[in-house]
């Protein structure tokens, strides 16, 4: 039986807590001194996840690197390096023939390439499903809402990134009204751009590195940074505007779920794994059998036998977005229902979503901007 292993990490104090409740109460910082003397360990069994095309039935195991993300960010190199390459080892010792490296596992060393280069099985991202599950299920949502992705405005939040910068191109192909690429880098953002016009030459295309102001003109936004989370407040949005969170943790701080009702977020890249009863046996925040694209790309190439390195790098390719997007059709994958903020979207919010937003569109044609937008009128 094929196998395969994925590596994951706690992606907070809430990740802990839900471990080991005796944690809560306990100083964060004394938890990640606690974190970094704390060797990579095998976490659960994956059992029960089987092809819809031969029946094959693959099995796997969830590899835990005990770091939050600011830790594989901030600390030295090769040490957080040193720590992934423990656990995959660990994964090949138990017979996986392909790691797949979950949240940050995946961004350092050079977007895992030189974790790969020192292991003798495959290893792979996730990230070509990621962001093929991303334009999916955004695509999806703006239907619910009646908006047309290749009229409006399509921000993507993290441009220059592995999957923002794919996701773009891809988006550029299939057309829009005005695609809009922010990040934190004016040059990194002028080279996305220069291969989006190659792609698709008649694109109306911006960028921007001020995301403040840019983000408020945009119907769909696609965010998908190595930030750490919470950078996208309830400002920052359209009335109406689909939010498509592909980020882990998330790009949108849950404030937005209370203030914003008026918005529709959906986390992006949530799949329902094929079978008649997968079993992850760990608890990381959704039900039974429903895992992120990540952790279902490395079942996918678990179950088609292509053990060779995939989504690795920071430059992602559109071929490989569309072959592993072909082979989860073929085995059974697809989207899970819309989730945000750890609760599924009912047909009730989207409904809440596109009046509130019809509402508030009638009030700002209806009365002056000092009246409709106070903070217009100030700065006029």
């Amino acid at each position: 039986m094929n196998r395969f292993g994925f590596l994951i990490h706690p992606l907070g104090m809430r990740d802990i807590v839900r471990h080991l409740p005796n944690v809560a109460g306990k100083r964060e910082s004394l938890v990640k001194k606690i974190l970094e003397w704390t060797p990579s360990y095998h976490a659960s069994d994956i059992t029960g996840v089987q092809s819809a095309y031969d029946g094959r039935e693959i099995e796997g195991g969830f590899y835990t690197v005990p770091l939050f993300p600011q830790q594989i960010t901030g600390l030295d190199r090769n040490f957080v390096v040193g720590r992934i390459l423990d656990a995959c080892r660990l994964a090949e010792k138990d017979g996986a023939q392909i790691v797949g490296l979950g949240g940050y596992t995946s961004v350092v060393g050079s977007a895992g390439l030189n974790v790969a280069k020192e292991m003798e099985i495959a290893v792979t991202s996730g990230n070509s499903y990621t962001t093929a599950t991303a334009i999916e299920g955004a695509t999806k949502a703006c239907e619910l809402l009646g908006l047309d992705p290749r009229q409006a405005t399509v921000a993507v939040v993290g441009a220059t990134g592995s999957i923002g910068s794919v996701c773009s191109k891809i988006l550029a192909q299939r057309g829009v009204g005005t695609l809009l690429l922010l990040g934190r880098s004016e040059i990194r953002l002028a080279n996305v751009a220069e291969d989006i016009h190659a792609l698709a030459p008649s694109v109306q295309l911006e960028t921007s590195i001020d995301m403040n102001t840019s983000l408020r003109r945009a119907d769909l936004v696609v965010s998908c940074t190595s930030s750490g989370g919470d950078i996208l407040q309830p400002p920052l949005f359209k009335t109406g505007a689909v939010i498509c969170d592909v980020a882990v943790p998330h790009d949108v701080c849950r404030e937005v779920a209370q203030l914003r009702p008026d918005v529709l977020v959906i986390e992006g890249g949530v799949c329902v794994a094929p079978g008649k009863n997968p079993k992850f046996n760990f608890d990381f925040g959704f039900p039974e059998g429903i895992c992120l694209a990540c952790m279902a790309e490395t079942m996918i190439l678990t179950m088609e036998g292509l053990f060779e390195d995939f989504s690795i790098g920071r430059g992602l390719q559109i071929e490989k977005v569309e072959e592993i997007s072909r082979l989860a059709k073929k085995h059974g994958f697809k989207l899970a229902g819309f989730r945000a903020f750890d609760e599924p979207i009912t047909a009730e919010r989207i409904e809440q979503v596109k009046t509130l937003s019809k509402e508030r569109r009638l009030d700002q044609h209806s009365f002056p901007v000092s009246l409709a937008n106070p903070s217009e009128a100030k700065q006029s």
